[in-house]
């Protein structure tokens, strides 16, 4: 099989393939839970993917960004919470990466730059 057929795969599929089981019960709860819980994002080329836990019920945050700005997406419950930085000099919400850009905020009343993602 090529990459593209691959690709082509729903996640349904993919999970199921994963899987790997003709137990039809568990293949039922392996379809629920592809329809009920949010796609992961696509990697990035500078961060992977990122995660944090979700505030609402503990499980695996995935880090996502729209139109408005970088968010966290709970891939259980589907709980969304926007990603703020505040500047610590002026005590002022930086502005958020534009979509695709590195994780750079950058305050708006001085030239302070800041990322959310933590060094090792």
């Amino acid at each position: 099989m090529n990459d593209f057929v691959d690709e082509a795969r729903s996640r349904v599929a993919h999970l199921l393939r994963m899987a790997n089981t003709t137990d039809d019960r568990l293949r039922a709860q392996i379809i629920e839970y592809a329809d009920t819980t949010p796609e992961p994002p696509v990697i990035s080329r500078g961060a992977g993917i990122v995660t944090t836990g979700c505030s609402r019920c503990l499980r695996t945050a995935w880090r996502q960004h729209d139109s408005e700005g970088p968010l966290w997406v709970c891939g259980t419950c589907g709980h969304v919470e926007p990603i703020t930085m505040r500047c610590p000099e002026c005590d002022v919400d930086m502005i958020p990466p534009r979509m695709g850009a590195p994780d750079r905020w950058e305050c708006p009343t001085c030239d302070r730059v800041g990322s959310t993602l933590a060094s090792s």
